[in-house]
């Protein structure tokens, strides 16, 4: 993919300056280049050799280490970690959104059916699980993620006591963020300890029985609790039973009710329930994996042509990736042909499409990488 490499060449040219990443003598880095070779356990002097390296070898994919280790190049029973960022994966691919997948094509590998929308778990042919899923990325992909994203945020700093100042919020350059807690007692967690913030953060496995004030014959909850109160709020918004919301509101006021044994138990089941349902949905593995790499920020994702962007919290609530991502030059353009259907979509405030298979179009170098790198499209430019 000779036009690829060029657009990509010329990115990390002209904004290798913004490439930023802390702490870069003590991370591991790998790098995927567009032959597909891997190559890892690297580490750089400091910054401006990381810099370099990304204009004179520019990658299709460039990651860094959550965790600072004494001896980066090491094998990874031998780098001595020294403190791991607390990382949080939020994917849209995860969510199964028919809004999300309506454009995405799925296909069974075993007898050939394929389909568009949310994939099913088996072929409905066949029976086979083999199912390979060509994702397409639209607004509400984005939305939905974002949505996720204020929830973390609201645990991590109202529940475990992490500070905005330490709260990263970066765009993966695909289907969704990721979230990272860079300084404070958080980062010193063990991989079981991860295991157990992601567990609160998601709501999974909670138990309210403990939160249960019996007073007078009456039912009060202990509001302290940062999940409660979520379950709470999901329950007022959600319930459609009037003597439940009337009660639901009562106890999210501090207010005590009075709960026959059935109703207590109907209460304990909607709590638990509501608790993962108002959870933040994110990948509770990648959480625990202190020896996770991700993507360098400002570096260009390889299936999309986006930049990896970090955020401030205030760039975030307005942060449009169609627009504010879109990190490779127009020029050179590019002349493809669609191997599926590519629907119509914006970049850079142009539309482009609907194009069917078959069809052949030249569109500008951005344009014609996201195509390509969704698998949609191959160049035909020599």
């Amino acid at each position: 993919m000779r036009e690829l490499e060029i657009l990509f060449a010329k990115y990390y040219r002209s904004m290798a300056g913004t490439i930023y990443v802390s702490d870069v003598p003590l991370r591991e880095f790998m790098f995927r280049d567009f032959e597909g070779k891997v190559r890892r356990h690297i580490s750089f002097r400091d910054l401006p050799e990381l810099r370099r390296y990304l204009v004179d070898n520019p990658p299709m994919h460039a990651y860094y280490s959550v965790s600072l280790y004494r001896n980066p190049t090491a094998p990874m029973d031998e780098k001595e970690p020294i403190r791991a960022e607390l990382l949080f994966d939020i994917d849209s691919t995860d969510f199964k959104d028919e809004e999300c997948e309506r454009e995405s094509i799925w296909r069974c590998k075993n007898c050939g059916l394929s389909g568009k929308g949310i994939p099913p778990e088996k072929c409905p042919k066949c029976g086979s699980e083999r199912i390979e899923v060509n994702h397409w990325l639209n607004e509400r992909c984005i939305s939905l993620t974002k949505d996720e994203v204020r929830k973390l945020i609201e645990v991590l700093s109202e529940d475990l006591g992490a500070s905005l100042d330490e709260i990263a919020i970066s765009y993966t350059g695909n289907r969704g963020f990721h979230v990272r807690v860079s300084e404070g007692r958080l980062t010193t967690l063990s991989k079981e300890g991860r295991r157990e913030v992601a567990f609160y953060v998601m709501g999974r496995g909670f138990d309210p029985t403990p939160l249960f004030i019996v007073e007078r014959g009456l039912v009060r909850l202990d509001l302290r609790s940062g999940i409660v109160r979520r379950a709470l709020e999901y329950l007022l918004d959600s319930s459609e039973d009037p003597s439940v919301k009337e009660k639901v509101l009562s106890l999210s006021k501090g207010i005590g009710v009075k709960l026959s044994s059935r109703e207590r138990k109907r209460l304990l089941s909607l709590l638990k329930e509501s608790a993962q349902r108002s959870g933040a949905r994110i990948d509770w593995m990648v959480t625990m994996d202190t020896g996770r790499l991700t993507r360098i920020p400002n570096s260009i994702h390889g299936k999309t042509g986006f930049r990896a962007l970090r955020l401030s919290l205030d760039e975030y609530e307005t942060f449009n990736p169609f627009k504010d991502a879109v990190g490779l030059p127009s020029d050179p353009e590019i002349k493809v042909r669609m191997k599926m259907p590519v629907p119509k979509f914006r970049l850079k405030g142009e539309t482009f499409g609907p194009y069917p298979p078959g069809e052949e179009v030249q569109l500008p170098g951005f344009a014609a990488a996201f195509v390509i790198l969704r698998g949609r499209a191959e160049p035909l430019n020599h």
